[in-house]
């Protein structure tokens, strides 16, 4: 049996804070005065597009400095799963909205459906 006293508890509790979404992490980040959120996304649009052929992974390495919070959005949203669990659920709820009733849905519908349904914790994550 794991025992676990109030301190230590309480420890985890103040390294892993718990963000009800995306834009929540973004905005309770702290800054300095030099390196607030508006100037790091402005900064971050104005950079030239990345060409098809160059590795996005290579570009954030050299930028990570320049953009940490959008970095650690990027390192979240970039990286491959290294299972297909995702995948699966992504089949599995498209699945589950195209159904014989729903069989006329178009493909535009259905994409944004899917979408919808898996990025609903962005916005109402619980802790």
């Amino acid at each position: 049996m794991i025992n676990l006293n109030d301190k230590t508890l309480n420890n985890l509790g103040d390294q892993q804070k718990c963000h009800s979404n995306a834009l929540e992490y973004i905005y309770e980040t702290e800054f300095n005065d030099d390196d607030d959120l508006t100037k790091q996304f402005e900064n971050y649009i104005a950079e030239p597009q990345l060409r098809f052929t160059l590795d996005p992974k290579e570009w954030w390495k050299t930028r990570f400095s320049k953009y940490p919070v959008i970095g650690d959005l990027a390192k979240q949203y970039l990286t491959i799963p290294a299972t297909s669990v995702s995948s699966e659920r992504c089949f599995s709820t498209a699945d589950n909205i195209v159904f014989r009733k729903r069989a006329s849905l178009s493909p535009e519908n259905v994409n944004m459906l899917v979408f919808l349904h898996q990025n609903k914790y962005l916005l109402n994550k619980t802790c």
